[in-house]
């Protein structure tokens, strides 16, 4: 008797359960770096490469590296999950603005502590920094499209309103050389506004801006991509105020994050450049391709210096290769976004952002994250196994990953991990999942690119990479949920779009789809929800599980009707996913609870209670039960 049957017969024998539940860690130690800056040690002769690092469990990080010893500090913050914008300003501070809570925080140089935290009422996300004519801090935020300043001096928070309706973004704000705040916003109606704190009002850009969404002030300059304007009137200024790059390598850009008021870095290709006022040339700093990398800031010895995933990395004039150094500090347990079990003893998952996975072997305890899988960022959504190699599906390139890990480790060389399929750029997050058919073949569901509503199903070989998609199948709707047996797909949907608010005037749907032809056998709209799912196909019942505003339902695919709807007495599913073995139960999490439910009879069972809300649940090999809570994994078995 495997330990889901033992756990089984322990509720049944109690009634209330007889669960031993084991701790078995916060594996997922992943970073998301989203920001970086370059500042003077105030006890010492030496600069600090600072960075954001997120984490949604015990607020985000500043890690100051010193690139010369490799050796870094961590500095846990007093609010935020993440931060994507970091600025240093006057008075030996850096401000930062941070989401999911959408709070301005600042950190003093010379105490190395935060000293202040200041909310911006009804706000998620504080994008990015800029410094206004009045000496405020500007940040744009979402999900209220606003401006919001703050005072270096009293620290209070200013709501300058949300001047383009209905975006919910205000994804970018740039100084002019005047002080004046260029906005840029989306994504319902992409428009850009001028900001002017003298009277607090927004205005159109001059028509010699046309084109131009975001820049940097340098030298008495404002610069955007290849051009450059000067003045109230920001009148363009042609050829520009600096020696361009070679023109006969291509077309060129200045790198607005990167560029001071002192220095202006520019990219050309893969090629870097910078240039300071009074020097004779423009500088090649290297010609390197980063391979997903982000340049994050220039130090005083003239080197450049960004992450890449889990590592980061300085290049000085004249190299040819990135030398990428893991960051030297150890980050606390972050949440589990997926957790699956491969039936080899080996649970797997990864973080909301950041492109990695980790594994734990369960009986030894053995862990290990994985640095970045990917070439482009994001995070994994979900992963599936054939014969011990994992294929995760991955935000924001919509990509299929093939990943062994009993071979060596050679992601940059592109042999493991490795991307063998992507659906981009028509779909990118794999809100569906992705599992393994009766074929052998890989199946996946995905939602539409940002500021367009829609999924689609991919099916991918996993020997050659091969995929064909199955687009729009129950109309304009985003894959939330996906399950197949031998001859069909199961999908539910949402009506999120990425960018874009719920979809209006529609109910999501459930619908079953032929996997060889692509034809649609059912599709139901589920009055009054905006999202189905989760979903589970069952092996011995030939029976669906599927998950309709929180309550379970069951599908019989013979009848291609529902047969309970719901199931009476279910508790109500909050779990992400539905575990299934194809033995006639599943097993899901409602709240803190553990539920097994017969999909025959709809008899159901409460195995027990672990410390938090289940978020995850995954079977293993011999009928373990595994779940994950926020960043907490447990075991749970019959006592």
């Amino acid at each position: 008797m495997n330990s889901f049957s033992l756990l089984l017969a322990a509720a049944f024998a109690s009634q209330t359960g007889g669960m031993k539940v084991e701790h078995l860690g916060r594996p997922c130690q992943a970073k998301n770096i989203l920001a970086g800056r370059v500042v003077n040690d105030r006890g010492a002769d030496r600069q600090w490469f600072v960075l954001t690092n997120m984490n949604e469990v015990e607020h985000m990080e500043l890690i100051f590296i010193d690139p010369e010893k490799d050796e870094g500090r961590v500095f846990r913050a007093p609010a935020g999950a993440g931060s994507w914008a970091l600025r240093e300003v006057a008075g030996d501070r850096l401000v930062v603005g941070t989401y999911y809570d959408g709070v301005f925080m600042v950190f003093d140089l010379k105490q190395m502590a935060f000293v202040k935290t200041v909310d911006f009422p009804g706000e998620s996300y504080i994008w990015n920094l800029a410094i206004g004519s009045d000496g405020r801090v500007y940040g744009g935020t979402y999900n209220g499209a606003k401006l919001g300043a703050l005072d270096l001096k009293t620290y209070a928070v200013e709501d300058c309103g949300a001047p383009a309706p209905p975006n919910l973004y205000l994804r970018s704000v740039s100084a002019t050389p005047d002080g004046r705040i260029l906005c840029s916003l989306g994504m319902e109606k992409p428009t850009v506004k001028l900001f002017d704190p003298s009277d607090k009002t927004f205005g159109p850009l001059p028509k010699t801006l046309d084109g131009v969404s975001a820049g940097v002030s340098w030298n008495g300059y404002f610069l955007a991509g290849s051009r450059a304007f000067k003045g109230k009137d920001l009148e363009p200024v042609d050829p520009p105020p600096f020696p361009a790059p070679p023109a006969d390598k291509g077309a060129w850009n200045v790198d607005t994050y990167m560029t001071t008021n002192d220095v202006v870095f520019i990219r050309q290709g893969t090629a870097i450049y910078r240039y300071a006022k009074g020097d004779k040339a423009t500088a090649l700093v290297a010609d390197i391709d980063l391979r997903g990398g982000r340049l994050l800031a220039g130090d005083a010895k003239g080197r450049v210096l960004g992450v890449r995933g889990q590592d980061y990395f300085v290049i000085k004039c004249g190299d040819s290769d990135l030398a990428l150094k893991p960051i030297p500090v150890e980050s606390a347990g972050r949440i589990t976004h997926f957790l699956k079990a491969d039936g080899r003893g080996r649970l797997w998952g990864g973080p909301t952002f950041g492109q990695t996975l980790f594994w734990m072997e369960t009986k030894t305890k053995k862990l290990v994250n994985t640095r970045t899988i990917s070439d482009v960022g994001g995070e994994v959504y979900d992963a599936t196994f054939i014969k011990g190699v994992v294929y995760a599906a991955a935000y924001c390139g919509g990509e299929i990953i093939r990943y062994d890990p009993d071979e060596p480790w050679d992601q940059w060389g592109h042999k493991n991990p490795r991307t063998i399929a992507a659906v981009a750029p028509g779909y990118i997050r794999p809100t569906g999942g992705i599992v393994v058919g009766a074929d052998g073949k890989l199946y996946s569901g995905w939602m539409a690119k940002y500021g367009t509503y829609g999924g689609a199903i991919a099916v991918t070989d996993p020997a050659t990479g091969q995929t064909r998609l199955m687009e729009n199948p129950l109309g304009q709707q985003a894959i939330g949920a996906l399950a197949v047996d031998k001859g069909s797909a199961y999908v539910g949907t949402t009506l999120h779009g990425n960018g874009l608010p719920e979809k209006k005037g529609e109910s999501a749907k459930f619908g079953v789809v032929e996997l060889a032809t692509g034809k649609v056998l059912l599709d139901k709209p589920m009055k009054g929800v905006s999202s189905v799912g989760p979903i589970a196909c069952d092996k011995k019942t030939g029976r669906v599980a599927v998950v309709v505003g929180g309550a379970l339902w069951i599908f019989d695919p013979v009848k291609k009707a529902f047969i309970s709807s719901p199931v009476e007495g279910a508790p109500k599913v909050t779990s992400h996913v539905l575990a299934s073995r194809g033995d006639g139960w599943i097993c899901y999490g409602s709240e803190k609870s553990l539920i097994a439910l017969n999909l025959a009879n709809g008899q159901n069972m409460q195995l027990g209670d672990v410390p938090a809300n289940i978020a995850n649940v995954t079977l293993g090999a011999e009928g373990q039960i595994y779940v994950s809570c926020g960043a907490d994994v447990y075991g749970c078995s019959a006592e």
